[in-house]
């Protein structure tokens, strides 16, 4: 049994997840926390003799959104609380975790928070980038709508098949569906006397390595 705990504590502090037990008193002092607490640069000593308390390494914009949370899911009777939000690390880096169970003692009291804590900044940056990138394509979406310009997207096959138009195109009194459909192509819209030309040019610059022509 001994071996099999050291083995047990050897896989949890080699793993990205911090194991911690705080008393639900004022701050939450803690208990118990694993070794790797130091993949966010402080030693259990931090904790246990130094008198950081756990609500010290949460950022101070999420102390009182956490502290809420918490106590109003305690209120309620829950035994689980899954809470995301940011703490601070020794060099004041700011890392997003995701956190947290709620214990309770043999008469029903919330004695402790026990709890899991796993570096989430990974995924967060990824979450803001997509929410930065879809922000810009709305904001991009929206200029185009709203401006004289037309932007279409063929593919290089006979007629040019449209893939994508913008949908200002309905100031031509199309629509884009028009084209997405395949019942109009991008030189259906060219004049009749101007599309052998125009096939030329572009199979010209496609040939030279240009990446656009006018």
């Amino acid at each position: 049994m001994k071996k099999f705990d050291i083995n047990l504590e050897s896989l949890i502090n080699s793993s990205p997840v911090v194991i911690f037990l705080c008393r639900a008193t004022e701050n939450w002092p803690v208990e118990l926390i694993t070794e790797n607490i130091r993949n966010f640069g402080y030693e259990i000593e931090d904790f246990t003799l130094r008198g950081v308390r756990y609500l010290d390494i949460v950022h101070p914009e999420d102390r009182e959104k956490v502290k809420e949370e918490i106590t109003r899911c305690s209120e309620k009777g829950c035994a689980e609380l899954t809470q995301e939000y940011r703490i601070l690390t020794v060099s004041g880096e700011v890392r997003w975790v995701e956190v947290n169970l709620i214990r309770r003692d043999e008469d029903g009291n919330v004695s402790h928070y026990q709890g899991t804590l796993c570096d989430a900044t990974q995924r967060k940056k990824a979450e803001e980038s997509v929410r930065k990138a879809l922000k810009k394509k709305n904001e991009l979406k929206n200029i185009i709508k709203s401006s004289p310009v037309f932007v279409f997207l063929c593919k290089p096959e006979e007629g040019w098949p449209v893939e994508f138009v913008s949908e200002n195109i309905t100031k031509l009194e199309y629509t884009p569906e028009d084209f997405t459909s395949g019942k109009i192509k991008f030189e259906d819209l060219i004049h009749p006397e101007d599309r052998k030309r125009i096939r030329s040019e572009v199979a010209r610059f496609s040939r030279e390595g240009y990446e656009e022509c006018t």
